[in-house]
């Protein structure tokens, strides 16, 4: 795995830890994926896990498993 250092005066490196702190993630999870994001990794728009669910047609079926190759988690920890 790569290391990167950075190089913060006093208040960028406060508003980091506290935006870290206020997340529950380390100051390194934190950048890593702050970083992640601003380099263009593919996300989910904002507000699509608040639709999972809501299909109330009744005319809407789920496919039949065809036995093909499943997506695959995107793993950015690696």
């Amino acid at each position: 795995m790569a290391q990167l250092t950075i190089y913060l005066d006093a208040k960028s490196g406060h508003l980091i830890e506290r935006a870290a702190r206020r997340e529950s993630l380390s100051l390194s999870r934190w950048a890593r994926e702050k970083l992640v994001l601003a380099a263009g990794a593919p996300t989910w728009p904002k507000g699509y896990a608040s639709v999972l669910g809501s299909v109330s047609d009744t005319s809407f079926h789920a496919p039949a498993d065809g036995g093909g190759k499943k997506d695959q988690r995107a793993d950015f920890d690696r």
